[in-house]
């Protein structure tokens, strides 16, 4: 479940430094007084980027994608990843990289799910509008289109400086053809994210098995509380613009869908008559409410029992 993470570890003198330089083959750059060594050039190959500053060497990676190099030979993380799988990956990854893991402190992660769908994932994200989080679930936020990918291939909370916690959610099969330059292959999964930063938490102390169990719990509880768009069903007979306004009042309220319509009207978005239709019929929603019904999508059922489903398997 863990993918990317950002790992700091402090060292005690030069010979160290050099040491872990030697075996990660980074090139060394002198400025003055300041000697840096890094492997910016290189680590893509490897998918471990090491930077060595002063005493501190900071290491970021994608446990995910270093798992499957290690077992299947390519830089992939498109499929299911444990918990008992990131935790192999981390202490082969130190073991590679010449560090003891108890020495470091992890600054920042994802944990994140990979859920193949039906239907294309843009289908998803265009009806998800909000998630639900906190301590008592009293906490919405909502999910905007991020403006470095195309329309609704990816949404994400607020993700200001300030915030330490923040979701996004996006087309995985997209992502990947658009990284690599190439054309999607086709591949259907909506990839769900819980990204953690400013963070400072001793490796041993994060795998422990209940702040494990803490941190799972707390994605599952979060991406079950996504909002999805709903459909609005009717008795037979019902117009589409009579369901129109039933979902509106479903979604605003009485009192805010009329407050939309009267500002509407001032705007001239919309006529007399069609305001006096409106208000006539929030005026009647009482009697005739029972011939409306407010009904997930198949695209909600399938995510949350997908997410259910797969969350049971990767939490081991």
């Amino acid at each position: 479940m863990f993918d990317k993470m950002t790992f700091k570890v402090i060292i005690n003198a030069e010979l160290e430094a050099v040491n872990i330089a030697k075996i990660n083959d980074l090139q060394k750059w002198e400025n003055g007084n300041i000697v840096r060594y890094e492997n910016k050039e290189t680590y893509k190959l490897t998918g471990i980027m090491i930077s060595i500053a002063k005493n501190k060497v900071q290491v970021k990676c994608s446990l995910h994608k270093l798992f499957y190099k290690w077992t299947c030979g390519t830089l992939e993380n498109s499929g299911l990843f444990t918990i008992t799988e990131a935790r192999r990956a981390l202490y082969t990854l130190f073991d590679k990289i010449g560090l003891e893991a108890e020495r470091a402190r992890i600054t920042y992660f994802e944990i994140g799910l990979n859920i193949p769908t039906e239907h294309e994932p843009i289908q998803y994200i265009e009806l998800i509008k909000s998630i639900t989080t906190g301590k008592a679930s009293t906490i919405t936020k909502e999910m905007f289109n991020d403006a470095n990918f195309r329309k609704n291939r990816q949404k994400t909370t607020e993700k200001i400086k300030t915030i330490k916690k923040y979701f996004k959610v996006y087309d995985k099969g997209f992502e990947m053809a658009d990284r690599k330059r190439t054309e999607p292959t086709g591949e259907k999964i909506l990839r769900i994210e819980t990204v953690y930063r400013r963070q400072s938490v001793y490796v041993t102390d994060f795998f422990e098995p209940d702040n494990i169990s803490r941190s799972t719990r707390a994605f599952y509880k979060d991406w079950a509380g996504v909002e999805f768009e709903r459909k609005v069903t009717a008795d037979i007979g019902i117009k589409e613009s009579e369901k129109e306004k039933a979902k509106n009042i479903l979604l605003l309220g009485r009192e805010n869908y009329l407050q939309t319509a009267k500002t509407d009207l001032q705007d001239g978005k919309i006529t007399e008559k069609q305001y006096r239709i409106i208000r006539e019929f929030v005026r009647d929603w009482d009697t005739n409410k029972h011939k409306y019904r407010m009904l997930p999508t198949e695209h909600e059922t399938e995510y949350k029992e997908k997410l259910y489903n797969l969350f049971e398997l990767a939490k081991h």
